[in-house]
């Protein structure tokens, strides 16, 4: 039976009919939204969703749709289209999909009673209504309430406007207050040189005990010990760590292990090194910039990561301006850096790696046209409005 969720504990959802791109962008906007805890299934994945998601523009959508309601007619079902389908007894969030419209289309749909089952004695062809008073089509879509029992006994109250957000405070960063490591020593170190050497190695420590076993070449990484003990080698000023080439025994058939992909490894770890602190090669008033979006739905997700990196992939911008213009904390802003160049994804001017500089734009290079705000897609306005938190 289908049950309401609570705000505590996770939502699952389910999409169908959607490539990996649109559910990179689901994924990114559920993290976004805070009051509760969406997580979209995987395909593999064996938990009962609280919502289905459909997109019903491909082969067969609306077909799938009936079928899974016949099946399941107390499943919560969403829809996704371009048209509007007003003859439909799902409720259809039209395209292009706004997160000011999405999650108030989730909401209502985890707010309301499942849906009421099939009747006895009829067709089994015929698909109930989930909601027919609710038409989720356009932004400004609304819920036709029920008529009160005695309306002159009962007077509607007035709406009461919800207090408006306090702004962030503005942290203050200030240089002396910054304080540097190299993130060419260390754990951290290591793992650098494995992956730019690209060879296979095991690090151990000062008991010879295999904590990873690093493969650059299909950018695997192994891990024998707790994220704990992890994250206090990483932090160490001088771990006592050695690396040396792998062996077929260096892993007992009785080890706990763990799997994880080399670039996640490097995220996470450069994340604990920095701790609050910016690597040497940056100061606060000089610019840095994204050479691309770190792919944030494989990786430990950082605080304030989705409007650090649509602000600084967009134009360069120094750590004093970023922490000024998005308000974000200066050791939230310097455990991402530590983390994006930990990946070679950050550009900024030193004289030890010309080729690394940001580039000024061309004078004389034309500016690109505004794009109207219907026109851009999902992911588009998502980063705009992620920027602008």
């Amino acid at each position: 039976m289908t049950t309401n969720p609570s705000n505590s504990g996770n939502v699952f959802v389910r999409s169908i009919g959607m490539d990996a791109r649109k559910e990179a962008v689901f994924r990114m906007a559920f993290k976004m939204f805070t009051r509760r805890h969406y997580q979209l299934l995987d395909a593999g994945d064996a938990q009962t969703p609280a919502v289905v998601i459909i997109d019903v523009d491909g082969m067969d959508g609306m077909a799938i749709a009936r079928r899974l309601h016949e099946e399941q007619p107390e499943q919560r079902i969403l829809l996704t289209s371009v048209s509007a389908h007003p003859g439909s007894i799902f409720p259809v969030l039209q395209k292009p999909i706004r997160m000011e419209t999405l999650f108030p289309a989730l909401e209502l749909l985890l707010n309301d009673s499942p849906a009421p089952a099939k009747p006895a004695g009829r067709s089994s062809a015929t698909v109930m209504p989930i909601r027919p008073d609710v038409a989720i089509s356009s932004p400004f879509a609304s819920v036709a309430a029920p008529p009160a029992a005695n309306p002159a006994s009962a007077p509607a109250p007035k709406p009461v406007a919800p207090p408006a957000a306090a702004p962030r405070p503005t942290p203050q960063l200030r240089a002396e207050d910054v304080r540097h490591f190299n993130p060419q020593a260390g754990l951290l170190g290591l793992l650098q040189i494995v992956r730019r050497d690209q060879s296979p190695a095991i690090i151990v420590d000062d008991r010879q005990q295999v904590i990873l076993r690093l493969d650059p070449v299909t950018d695997q990484a192994i891990l024998l010990t707790d994220d704990a003990t992890l994250r206090s080698m990483a932090q160490e000023e001088h771990p006592r760590l050695q690396m040396r080439a792998p062996a077929d025994t260096d892993i007992p058939a009785h080890a706990s292990v763990r799997h994880l992909t080399l670039p996640s490894l490097l995220w996470q770890v450069a994340a604990w090194t920095a701790d609050g602190r910016l690597i040497q090669q940056l100061q606060i008033n000089a610019p840095v910039q994204l050479k691309q979006w770190p792919n944030l739905t494989r990786l430990t997700m950082l605080p304030d990561a989705l409007r650090l990196a649509a602000f600084l992939a967009r134009s360069p911008a120094s750590p004093a301006l970023t922490v000024k213009m998005l308000r974000v904390a200066p050791s939230d802003l310097f455990n991402f850096l530590a983390a994006a160049d930990s990946l070679g994804l950050l550009r900024y001017n030193t004289a030890e790696n010309p080729d690394n500089r940001i580039r000024p734009a061309s004078a004389n290079a034309p500016e690109a046209a505004e794009i109207p705000a219907a026109k851009r897609s999902f992911l588009g306005r998502l980063l705009a409005r992620i920027a602008g938190l």
